[in-house]
């Protein structure tokens, strides 16, 4: 019970007997592509999937994009001709536990893959669920981890065996250099990319036509304030102040 408990909650590697190892789940993939953005209150996993899906599409007419996510803005989806699997994140249901919610993520995203038969599962997230690891082993499609930021060796919160359930690792720039020099090693293919950007920039409104809509002077000092993870979900104590 001690090792199952440590394997739930990332702190070993799932161990399995040969004699009761999956087998690989046959099936011919069709041109599809399931891909996992998590978010809690922000849109950045969501976003930077989705800039991926219009540029894939774009490239491939035929290409089917489904989503598997957490995030309920699904009707964002819509105009651009993806499906969506949604499965509340655990906070929502009332005394779940955070096994019993990645058995249920295991079940429900096991429907999706082997309902979709993809090619590929994207999944872009900080925190690689158990049940999701679970749910993609030994299939074959290509697993593909879109990660910002960096793995601290020090890192105690993502899973010990975590990295080695993907193929590729995709690392997209941010807007300032990151240091990986203090970055644990990566055993598997790495791939780094500028910032994915949703919009391109003949997509962009004119500037003038953007502070016209929010009411702001052309000749005014625009900031945009984003508060960290964390931060943005209690307000009651904050007070920002701009010179």
């Amino acid at each position: 019970m001690l090792m199952i408990g440590l394997e739930m909650l990332g702190r070993r590697p799932a161990v399995t007997l040969d004699s009761l190892e999956l087998q690989k789940v046959e099936f011919q993939p069709k041109n599809t592509v399931v891909m996992f953005p998590t978010n809690g209150v922000g849109f950045g996993h969501f976003t930077r999937l989705l800039a991926l899906a219009k540029q894939m599409k774009k490239a491939d007419a035929t290409l089917e994009v489904i989503f598997f996510t957490t995030m309920p803005t699904l009707h964002l989806l819509k105009p651009f001709g993806i499906a969506a699997h949604h499965i509340s994140g655990p906070k929502y249901f009332d005394k779940l536990e955070t096994t019993e919610w990645n058995s249920l993520l295991e079940e429900e995203l096991t429907l999706c893959l082997e309902t979709h038969h993809p090619k590929m599962f994207i999944f872009d997230g900080a925190f690689p669920y158990r049940g999701m690891l679970r749910a993609i082993k030994n299939r074959q499609l290509r697993k593909v981890w879109v990660r910002r930021g960096m793995f601290r060796k020090d890192a105690t919160n993502i899973p010990v065996d975590s990295i080695e359930h993907f193929d590729i690792l995709v690392r997209p720039g941010d807007s300032s250099p990151v240091d990986f020099t203090i970055e644990q090693n990566i055993s598997i293919e790495q791939f780094h990319c500028n910032p994915i950007l949703f919009a391109s920039k003949d997509e962009l409104y004119p500037r003038e036509y953007l502070r016209d809509q929010l009411g702001i002077p052309h000749d005014a000092v625009v900031v945009y304030v984003q508060l960290g993870a964390g931060e943005i979900n209690d307000l009651d104590n904050k007070i920002i102040g701009i010179n």
